[in-house]
């Protein structure tokens, strides 16, 4: 029973994430063909659809958390996820130095990703007055989110990896949950369409289960780079 456990676990699991990848993929292909101002697709009723939706926030705002949501989209990606990278590296054990050095790969390959699909794609930001914006509007391409596409890739990542104990387990159900209100206050801040928000999920969580595919090459990798750093150490 147990030698079966072990080959389902090592024969299974990786094709998992292969086939979650190229399915996510798939439908983030399928999305920004639709959401695309040049391709001209006949989807008009998913694109009124999402302009529904995204109006609908922007019409519902609260001002007893609309602080929080600045705060959310301001600090909850590049300067929250760093730090949890360097606390998962310095505090987490050797799953967390794992964890830490395959997160900091996602993230870094994700950066050129995500600036290259909206450059491919093109679709505008979203356009309502001025004064519904909670923070100024970016001039840049609006889909994918690449708030959605951080977040969702590291807590993704954590959520595979960082996980083999109740504690652990807790801390990345957190990061789940930070991740989620990030991307809710995309749309609400008035910086992204759901659609935009839904695209940088899919594209975010797609690469990082490539990688999770890859994971025991990943994690030869770091044992290599940690050996070297030892005897260099040694030798200095």
């Amino acid at each position: 029973m147990q030698l079966q456990f072990i080959l389902k676990e090592k024969l299974f699991l990786p094709n998992r994430y292969l086939l979650t990848s190229i399915i996510l993929l798939s439908f983030f292909i399928v999305i920004a063909l639709i959401v695309s101002p040049n391709l001209n697709i006949c989807c008009n009723s998913v694109i009124d659809a999402d302009n529904t939706i995204y109006l609908y926030v922007n019409d519902s705002h609260y001002i007893a958390i609309n602080q929080f949501m600045v705060y959310l989209t301001i600090y909850g990606r590049d300067l929250f996820w760093v730090l949890i990278t360097a606390l998962l590296f310095v505090f987490g054990g050797r799953s967390g130095k794992k964890t830490a050095f395959v997160l900091s790969i996602v993230l870094l390959t994700l950066i050129p990703i995500g600036i290259a699909a909206k450059e491919i794609v093109e679709r505008p930001r979203p356009l309502i007055p001025e004064t519904v914006f909670l923070i100024p509007a970016d001039s840049k391409f609006s889909f994918p989110s690449g708030h959605a596409l951080i977040v969702s890739a590291g807590a993704a990542t954590v959520l595979s990896l960082f996980r083999d104990s109740r504690k652990k387990l807790s801390i990345s159900l957190a990061l789940t949950l930070e991740s989620a209100l990030v991307c809710i206050s995309r749309v609400y801040v008035g910086s992204h369409y759901p659609l935009d928000v839904i695209g940088g999920l899919l594209l975010g969580i797609g690469i990082a289960f490539l990688f999770l595919w890859k994971k025991k090459s990943l994690e030869i990798m770091h044992n290599a780079i940690n050996s070297w750093l030892k005897n260099r150490y040694k030798c200095n």
